[in-house]
């Protein structure tokens, strides 16, 4: 589900539901994608969402591909693990764990005025056999996997060591660090400072990884010291602050958040009951201040209401090394991970730019001249690597071809080479039925306009992608390209073999060839990232739908046309148009029908190659204010619907049914033009 699915179609449903079955049924959907072959392909495709590898991290001893995180809570039992390490996160914390199930003894609520969740039984989960036969059962996750240690409620300090002594060497062989939650650790069961120390030294040595201290960020400093200072005596490796706050904790405005769900005629929930979300931002964010202050050099994991990638830059600069989501997967969508992900790489970017700024300046105040730069970074900068180049030049070339074929399409329609292949001249082919003619026109000009499109794209993606090496554009051109090139063969189904378009393919492969040589490995440009989460945003989320909606459809087209070239020819509307059966054309000519077939697979087999480039840049390619890629949307899909609908009504093929789904796409691309036309192209 990425963000343009989540927010337009799913969202609204799921928030229908009570929050528990709308994360069960989510979590459980996505889970079964993720086991299902090619889904985990289907995943990517739809979201490409790995993270650039500039933003790995280690630390722990751990090597971590991004440090955003998914916390503990949101998967409690790993029912979609496997779907959610394809997000973008640089690791998952499992659990909460017990070694015994812990059924939810009311429903999960959601306070959404605030972004927050409130569970009224944190601890709840399947308990670690279930657990353990996930894991067994799915194939191993390359992220890091945590585990979130908890115990059963009312257990002494003794009685918990032993349950999380079992669960660690149960859990060993698949988790890179623990982390020790904390919340039931209550004085009432003998959770005193004493009972407190002879619980971490029954710990001591159980784990051969990290073990982590879960902090709340509702304690008081006092409170958090009294648990910080023996923990670190013990060995204990780092701090997560998480776990939510106490859902009868005062929050900014003064009102306890349980009066949110109390309002609605609910009762108030147990003194258990945490809350994730919003309503802990200001309460983590002092958490981590104080404990960065504190102890300088100690590695932090923090959640806290990261519903917007400027919460979790937030958090990194308040000292945390790691952010954790939680709330903010079900209030921002499935795309936020990418957007924080972006939102770190673009502040790194900035401050190596300064830095690199701030070293030459230094430079030049003493006097020396700055080294010029390497001939492989000169090279990058200016785009000496020529596979754009090669890239335009493809586009070029479509557009040419696609400019000529329009030309004969709406003038002589037939080649001299075609009339031979029939042995007729254009002449006798209207003699024989007037319609033919138009008919054809009608084919072929549609295929121009799509060549034309083609070319319009793939020269942007070129100019203004692949010269700064940018990997999604490649694979954009790439894919469609391929099948461009590949749908050639179609034309060749019948036995006719069309001159001027081999001739075309031959000249514009080696186009083709040269720009995919061109390495293209980074994922992002610099540009202000998408920080917030504003109407400009939700309306373009509508319109990038659209897009994408386009784009199947066109590819879903291309590969109609294209079945239906190679087999019946013809649909019952275009037969009713030339007043004729197959069989009355069979009669005129026996090469006729092979010849429109030719002409009807190769328009299907570019406009599968055009569906799928617009698609892949609707998936991938939307960022605000990239106006170009904007640009080349608007650019592609003028040429292909002016000459697809206008060439209908040139020739008086205007059946209503025939051009229903030309009409659905051209409001459609109208009203995705509108609703992202703000996003891409106003300034800031």
């Amino acid at each position: 589900m990425p963000d343009w699915s989540y927010h337009t179609l799913f969202r609204p449903l799921l928030f229908r539901l009570p929050a528990i079955q709308a994360r069960r049924w989510t979590l459980n959907a996505i889970g079964a994608l993720a086991k299902c072959p090619g889904g985990p392909g289907l995943i990517e495709l739809m979201g490409h969402m790995q993270p650039p590898a500039s933003l790995q991290r280690k630390r722990l001893g751990i090597t971590f591909p991004t440090p955003v995180g998914l916390g503990a809570g949101l998967d409690p039992n790993a029912t979609a693990l496997a779907a959610l390490s394809q997000f973008g996160f640089g690791y998952i914390e499992l659990g909460p764990v017990t070694k015994e199930p812990i059924c939810e003894e009311r429903s999960i609520e959601r306070l959404t005025s605030h972004s927050s969740i409130l569970y009224p039984t944190p601890m709840a989960n399947d308990g670690v056999e279930l657990l353990l036969e996930r894991l067994n059962r799915m194939k191993p996750i390359r992220l890091p996997l945590g585990a979130r240690l908890a115990f059963r409620p009312g257990s002494s300090p003794r009685e918990a060591a032993v349950e999380r002594r079992e669960l660690i060497e149960r859990l060993a062989p698949y988790c890179q660090f623990f982390t020790l939650d904390t919340r039931e650790q209550t004085p009432a069961a003998g959770w005193d400072a004493e009972g407190w120390q002879e619980h971490l030294a029954l710990l001591a040595g159980a784990a051969r990884v990290p073990l982590l201290l879960a902090m709340p960020p509702d304690l008081t400093w006092e409170e958090a010291e009294g648990w910080l200072k023996p923990a670190f005596q013990a060995g204990i490796a780092g701090v997560s602050v998480s776990g939510g706050i106490s859902a009868s904790a005062g929050v900014s405005a003064g009102t306890p958040p349980f009066q949110a769900v109390a309002g609605r005629g609910q009762n108030p929930p147990p003194p258990s009951a945490r809350i994730v979300g919003g309503l802990t931002r200001e309460m983590s964010l002092s958490m981590v201040r104080q404990i960065r202050d504190h102890y300088p050099d100690l590695p932090i994991m923090a959640s806290g209401g990261v519903t917007h990638p400027s919460d979790a830059q937030a958090l990194l600069s308040a000292g945390a090394d790691f952010v954790q989501l939680h709330s903010g997967l079900v209030y921002a969508g499935p795309g936020l991970p990418k957007r924080v992900n972006e939102a770190i790489w673009h502040e790194q970017h900035r401050q190596r730019e300064s830095e690199i700024g701030q070293a030459g300046s230094d430079v030049t105040r003493d006097g020396a001249n700055p080294s010029p730069p390497s001939d492989t970074a000169s090279r990058d900068m200016v785009g000496e690597k020529k596979g754009w180049i090669a890239g335009k030049w493809l586009g070029f070339g479509m557009m040419a071809g696609g400019l000529l074929a329009l030309i004969v399409a709406l003038t002589t329609v037939v080649l001299p080479y075609d009339e031979d292949f029939l042995g007729m001249s254009s002449a006798e082919l209207a003699l024989i039925n007037p319609q033919l003619l138009p008919f054809m026109s009608h084919d072929r000009v549609s295929l121009a306009g799509t060549m034309i499109s083609i070319g319009l794209i793939y020269y942007q993606l070129s100019q203004h992608g692949l010269r700064r090496s940018l990997h999604w554009t490649r694979q954009v051109l790439l894919i469609s390209g391929a099948i461009g090139f590949l749908s050639f063969f179609l034309f060749i189904g019948y036995g006719y073999f069309d001159i001027l378009h081999a001739v075309l393919a031959a000249l514009l492969l080696p186009f083709f060839v040269l720009a995919m040589r061109q390495p293209a490995r980074e994922p992002l440009v610099p540009s202000p990232p998408q920080v917030h989460r504003d109407g400009v945003w939700r309306r373009s989320l509508w319109g990038q739908l659209f897009f994408v909606i386009i784009g199947c459809g066109l590819t879903g087209a291309g590969l109609i046309i294209s079945a239906i070239g190679v087999t019946m020819v013809f649909v019952p509307q275009d037969l009713a148009f030339l007043c004729a059966s197959p069989e009355l054309l069979q009669s005129y000519n026996e090469r006729l029908i092979p010849l429109i077939a030719h002409d009807r697979a190769g328009f299907g087999g570019a406009l599968c190659s055009a569906g799928l480039a617009v698609l892949l840049i609707s998936l991938w390619g939307f960022r605000q204010g990239d106006a170009w890629v904007w640009w080349t949307l608007f650019l592609g899909g003028v040429p292909g619907f002016a000459s697809g609908i206008g060439i209908h009504f040139a020739v008086g093929y205007t059946d209503f049914v025939h051009l229903l789904p030309a009409y659905a796409g051209a409001l459609l691309f109208l009203a995705a033009l509108a609703l992202t036309y703000p996003y891409f192209c106003w300034k800031s």
